[in-house]
Formats: C-alpha cells, structure tokens, sequence
C-alpha cells in the first residue's frame, strides 16, 4: 500500500512498515492483476513511468517485470524509499526501477517528459489534491496516459476480491473515512487541476476502491 502525504501527517494513520505489512499480506496478490491491467489497457510497454506515491514500490516491480519501462518510484517518505529500495533489489528490478524521494505535489520531472502515470493506494493521502493532479498533468507527455486510484482493479478473481472485501467490511484495511472521497468530489478535483477528460470507476472490492483514468 502507498502513500504520499508527509510521513509526520501519514504516522497518524499507518507508518511506512504497516502500509508494506499489508502490502506483503492482505494485498500481495493486487500488484500483479493490476501490472497487467494497465498493461493490457494502455498499451505502454517502453518509456518512463512514475508510480506516484509508490510505497514499497509493489506496483513499480510488477510493471517492469512485464514492460520495458524505466520506472520511477517516487514517495515523499524516506522510510517507505528504504522499503522499496529493498523490494526493488530483491526482486532483481534495480535496472529498471530507481526510486525518488519527492513529494507528488512537485515531482522533479520535466514538462511532458512521461509516457504514463500510476499510483495505487496513495491519492487519497495527498493533501492538495488538485495540485497534485496538475502536476501529474504537467509530467505527462501528449497521449500519455494516467491511472490513479485505490482498489484491486478489474482483473483479480472475484474470490480473491471477496477476500480483501471482508477485510475492508471489517475496518481492517484502508484509509479513514474522512481521507476518503467520493466521485463528484474527484470530479472537481481533477476540473480545478485542468484536466478536462477523465473516467471515474469504482471499485466494488474496495471500500476506497476508486479509479481515475486520463489520457493527455
């Protein structure tokens, strides 16, 4: 699980060692589904990827092991960077997948230098959103593609889903309800941060279980 709000605002909520606990757990199984997902859906395969607020950088492994992306886990949270610096080497993806230290709502990419956006688990944590998806919008080259949410995704099994869904049902898993946000509210976010095409989706297997798409 990622987050991306400064560690001393994140440390109410979970530190960095409890978001990889859960990722390595509960959620282990997530990464892989949604890697090829977002493989299957947009179709970029070379270039530079950003995991925005990428954690132990799950998400960042699994794409590179199915793309020839150079990936870019970048979260605000020096701890969260020692975990994925360590993920990263164990699964034999450092060549790949380099980790930055930065915060979303000023990532160090130039203007229209990335081919594509992820970020699974994180946005709600952000706590200028609209800042933060204008500068998503910033880094994103023309036809770059986005894909920023906090669910499973649509191509885990249904069982696997109902699994995490009772953890979810049970308040084991996932932000507190005020850091989460509905879909008219997401909708303003993103037409505050110009960004004027969007899809929003829910997740049903999540309670925090929203998808936004955006292509540039």
């Amino acid at each position: 699980m990622a987050a991306a709000a400064p560690a001393e605002q994140k440390s109410d909520v979970l530190t960095a060692e409890a978001f990889d606990k859960i990722a390595r757990t509960i959620l282990k199984n997530v990464y892989p589904y949604l890697a090829l997902q977002i493989k299957q859906d947009y179709g970029i395969t070379k270039g530079v990827c950003v995991d925005a607020g990428a954690g132990g950088a799950y998400l960042s492994v699994e794409l590179a092991k199915i793309t020839d992306l150079q990936i870019k886990a970048l979260d605000i949270d020096p701890e969260a960077i020692k975990i994925a610096e360590r993920n990263i080497r164990e699964s034999g993806q450092s060549a790949k997948v380099k980790t930055v230290l930065a915060d979303v709502q000023k990532m160090p990419f130039a203007d229209a230098s990335v081919d594509l956006v992820v970020s699974r688990g994180s946005f709600m944590f952000w706590p200028d959103k609209v800042k933060a998806f204008r500068e998503v919008w910033r880094i994103l080259k023309p036809g770059g593609a986005a894909l920023i949410g906090g669910g499973v995704g649509k191509l885990m099994p249904q069982d696997e889903k109902d699994l995490i869904k009772d953890k979810m049902d049970k308040g084991e898993l996932g932000p507190p309800q005020e850091l989460r946000v509905g879909l008219d509210e997401v909708g303003q976010i993103l037409r505050k941060a110009g960004i004027g095409r969007f899809e929003i989706s829910s997740d049903d297997a999540c309670l925090c279980g929203l998808w936004i798409e955006f292509r540039k």
